[in-house]
């Protein structure tokens, strides 16, 4: 067989830099919702339990309902017009949430976001795959998920910022709008600025070829086949997947959390918050998630195969360790340290899972694959992430100041799962490796379907 023609090393990397310019408004989008949190609660009266519902649940019901479908869309169409359409819909729903009159229709746009980012994964993850050779993808996703540590500090300069520009202010006037509330304009300025990457995919990146197709005389995989394929790699790659998720719903409790521990506990004010530690965590979260195609890598370059793997397990004992003990601290002087230690492996699993579907699934079965990996991490990480450590506060702890312990306590029952999980997995994993066949498909040239 002949070796397989990607699109030139430049052109790929431009239309990655593309994707990744939207993933960081997707990421803003959420994480905005956290740093606004102490004034969404104050307007609309709102208990932690539903700023949990509103940052975990309320995106992710959608996010994991049309994941799948959407996953099925990516192996069979067009995905540069279907990430498009989403980057879109999530754009105009986060600024719709601005708009919101109360906890209800707060709770709905934000359902809306959700819709609007579930086409992300699964056609990035099988766009970068077309684009990418596979000694180049563990960089590429490296690269994919430094997005959202791009995002973290974006969202922590830019929300910091917007915050401590309008303090003492009670209402800020936007052209065609009105008189919103500063935490209202934040979400309506953010959300229109995701219009910028959603014209720039539309009007320069072209859909490629597919490559690295297992049945490549026809391209699609049936139902039957899809399903045959999962259920062989149900421990190999869907135990990784799920610590992953598990891994990742501790992450996700702690950046929806964090801000609120600081602010809470340690007396800290919102743009401290941003600006003394999202931003200085963002910043180390680039640093994370590059390093993690470097070190998947060094492992593979050695003769471990499984350096994927090995990737996923240092993000898993890094987060855990530093994440629980971060938390629970007596002052800011030494919480702060230990979290933003965490904060250098707190993009290695999600890095690592991204990596692993793509090294283990051919590509007619890749986006319906990642979009069941968005699933768990919809209903497990993002679902109940948020939510866990507001409903550990609320009825275990009782107590609002106790938010540092309901997080730790989180980060100790998913961090261990997550361990369990993943030393599981290791020799199936190894297996399901080397019974990779696919990476040889005929020369095929860049598809003119743009």
């Amino acid at each position: 067989m002949t070796t397989p023609t990607y699109p030139p090393a430049r052109y790929a990397w431009y239309t990655l830099g593309v994707i990744c310019f939207g993933y960081v408004f997707a990421f803003v989008d959420r994480q905005i919702v956290g740093l606004l949190a102490p004034d969404i609660q104050k307007d609309f009266s709102l208990n932690d339990t539903q700023m949990g519902l509103l940052q975990g649940i309320a995106f992710a019901i959608f996010y994991t309902i049309f994941g799948i479908p959407l996953g099925w869309f990516a192996d069979r169409f067009n995905r540069k017009w279907l990430l498009t359409a989403g980057m879109t819909v999530w754009s105009v729903m986060t600024a719709a949430c601005g708009l919101a009159p109360g906890f209800m229709p707060l709770f709905i746009m934000r359902m809306g976001v959700g819709v609007g980012e579930s086409t992300l994964n699964p056609c990035a993850s099988s766009l970068i795959s077309d684009y990418f050779a596979p000694a180049k993808r563990p960089r590429a996703f490296g690269f994919y998920v430094m997005s959202t540590a791009f995002a973290g500090v974006t969202s922590s300069l830019v929300g910091g910022t917007v915050i401590a520009s309008m303090r003492g202010l009670e209402f800020v006037t936007i052209p065609l709008v009105g008189a919103v509330k500063p935490w209202q304009a934040s979400m309506i300025v953010v959300g229109l600025l995701g219009l910028i990457p959603a014209l720039m995919l539309a009007l320069t990146v072209r859909e490629p070829t597919r490559l690295g197709l297992a049945a490549a005389n026809k391209g699609r995989a049936t139902w039957p086949e899809t399903r045959a394929f999962l259920w062989a790699n149900k421990k190999s790659l869907g135990l990784f997947l799920v610590s992953a998720s598990l891994m990742i719903l501790e992450i996700y409790g702690g950046a929806y959390w964090h801000p609120s521990l600081f602010i809470r506990v340690y007396g800290w004010t919102a743009s401290e918050v941003a600006f003394n530690y999202l931003a200085i965590s963002g910043t180390i979260g680039i640093f994370s998630a590059y390093t993690s195609g470097t070190i998947t890598n060094y492992f593979k370059k050695r003769g471990m195969g499984e350096g994927v793997w090995m990737t996923a397990m240092f993000g898993v004992v890094g987060c855990t360790i530093f994440g629980a003990l971060g938390t629970m601290m007596p002052t800011a002087e030494l919480a702060l340290p230990l979290l933003l230690l965490k904060s250098v492996f707190i993009n290695y699993p999600s890095a690592a899972a991204m990596t692993a579907i793509n090294e283990l699934t051919p590509n007619e079965h890749r986006g319906l694959t990642t979009a069941l990996y968005v699933v768990l991490t919809g209903l497990i990480a993002q679902g109940l992430g948020p939510l866990s450590v507001g409903m550990t506060t609320d009825f275990v702890f009782g107590d609002p100041k106790m938010i540092g312990f309901s997080t730790g306590a989180v980060v100790i029952v998913t961090g261990v799962l997550a361990f369990l999980c993943l030393i599981w997995s290791r020799a199936a994993y190894r297996t399901a490796l080397n019974n990779v066949t696919w990476e040889q498909p005929a020369v095929v040239k860049m598809g003119a379907g743009a």
